[in-house]
């Protein structure tokens, strides 16, 4: 009783306000807006937080893809640069070593006006020896691998040996020949084809050959008034070849190895006399020379 006569005091001087009707539609306004700002702000975070995922999405998805652009291109290989073809084109110098093998046929005859008798026979000796010598050429390369050239050689060669004189049959003597051939020249065409990317010729040669033999007919016991005799002469003739050449540690370094035959006609005949009765002559005939040889060439010119 006592509390219901404060509030109604309290009520009639002003300090509690009854909210009326209208008042508490008011209030009711004002919290209803409340709480849509507040479903407002909570959907405009929502949405905000919705694009910021998408940005960082995107963001990432796009770092990635650079990641994996990046990791693509330091998988793949740069491209190895292919090393120009050589070319054969041009001059060079060598030298070469090898191995000689010759094959000569001689003939001797001997005639004494005395008695008039005369004795003529024939025969043949083998010689073999080492060489050492050099070259110099010129190479030209056309249509892709054909290669054409020019190429002077000379060796100083010990080309040896020493055979029976022909006579000794005949005459019952043990008399001997000794040949010698101490240097070998050419002038010499080459065709050839390459092979390999263009590092390894294959070639055929031939041309013109001279080579220079020693004779030693001391010992022909035919030969009245020949002790100590020494004959010499330089022959001409023709020779072919075939060889192979490569490329070694750079294009301007070669290494070869080459075959030739030489042959060599008929040579000269030396005549020997023992007045007033007896007269000899000797002839060196037709001569064969075989040679295997190695060598390396160093390019002046050309590419």
């Amino acid at each position: 009783m006592m509390f219901t006569e404060i509030v109604l005091f309290l009520q009639h001087v002003g300090f509690i306000v009854v909210p009326t009707s209208e008042r508490l539609a008011h209030i009711g306004s004002v919290a209803s807006g409340c709480r849509r700002s507040t479903r407002g702000i909570v959907m405009t975070k929502a949405r905000t937080n919705t694009a910021l995922l998408a940005s960082v999405s995107s963001a990432a998805l796009a770092c990635c893809g650079q990641q994996a652009n990046a990791a693509d291109m330091a998988l793949k290989a740069p491209p190895v640069a292919v090393a120009p073809s050589p070319s054969w084109t041009g001059c060079y110098v060598g030298a070469q070593v090898g191995w000689g093998w010759g094959r000569q046929h001689v003939q001797t005859a001997t005639a004494n006006a005395s008695n008039g008798t005369s004795f003529h026979a024939g025969n043949s000796l083998n010689s073999s020896g080492g060489l050492f010598g050099g070259q110099l050429g010129c190479n030209y390369q056309f249509e892709g691998s054909w290669v054409v050239g020019l190429q002077g050689f000379l060796a100083g060669s010990d080309i040896n040996g020493k055979g029976n004189d022909p006579l000794n049959v005949i005459l019952g003597d043990d008399g001997t020949i000794g040949v010698k051939t101490d240097w070998l020249a050419s002038i010499t065409g080459r065709l050839g084809i390459t092979t390999y990317n263009n590092s390894t010729l294959w070639y055929a040669k031939g041309g013109v050959a001279w080579d220079h033999n020693q004779w030693d007919l001391s010992n022909v016991d035919s030969f009245p008034g020949t002790n100590n005799a020494l004959v010499s002469e330089t022959r001409t003739g023709w020779t072919v070849g075939a060889g192979v050449e490569t490329i070694l540690w750079s294009p301007r370094w070669t290494g070869f190895v080459e075959g030739n035959y030489y042959n060599f006609q008929n040579g000269h005949t030396w005549q020997f006399s023992n007045p007033p009765f007896i007269t000899s002559s000797f002839t060196s005939g037709k001569q064969n020379i075989e040679t295997v040889t190695i060598g390396i060439n160093y390019k002046l010119t050309g590419p």
